[in-house]
């Protein structure tokens, strides 16, 4: 029940926090590269977001991430590299949208490959930190960290143009 608990005061701290990001009108100052106009009204993109509060996103999605697997002391031993990983995947998500892109077509055709490489070598290390961890979870924690996962790739997927 505790962790019921401290699942859901988490996701509502999440959501009202994301919430406020978005109400927010941005600033000169702001790190976010520029909307673009293909954007719909409503809908909504990651870019838009300054590295910080970004950053305090992920560090609240895998906190509520590894609180919903309740880890037993052993799997916690396994976290950290798993933890890393999705990190560091995240960090080339950000940058990969940062880049200016460039308007020569093969250019851009170029970056993009190197783009997809490094992204594959991210989700290879990423796939390396996790099987440790998955190999050691119950069923009832696979379950939400499948969850986690599909979740993820569904938020990426609402986000691209």
């Amino acid at each position: 029940m505790r962790w019921k608990t401290l699942f859901a005061g988490t996701t509502a701290l999440v959501l009202v926090g994301c919430s406020f990001a978005y109400a927010q009108k941005p600033t000169t100052d702001d790190k976010a590269a520029p909307q673009s106009d293909k954007t719909a009204p409503g809908q909504s993109s990651t870019r838009k977001l300054p590295l910080e509060e970004r950053a305090a996103i992920m560090d609240a999605r895998i906190a509520v991430h590894k609180a919903a697997l309740k880890l037993t002391p052993d799997q916690e031993q396994k976290w950290p590299a798993y933890e890393a990983a999705l990190r560091n995947l995240a960090k080339l998500r950000v940058e990969r949208h940062q880049e200016l892109k460039s308007p020569n077509p093969v250019d851009h055709l170029r970056q993009r490959a190197e783009d997809l490489s490094t992204a594959s070598t991210a989700l290879k290390q990423l796939a390396d930190a996790e099987e440790p961890l998955y190999n050691s979870l119950d069923d009832a924690q696979k379950s939400r960290l499948s969850t986690y996962a599909r979740e993820a790739r569904d938020r990426r997927a609402s986000t691209k143009h």
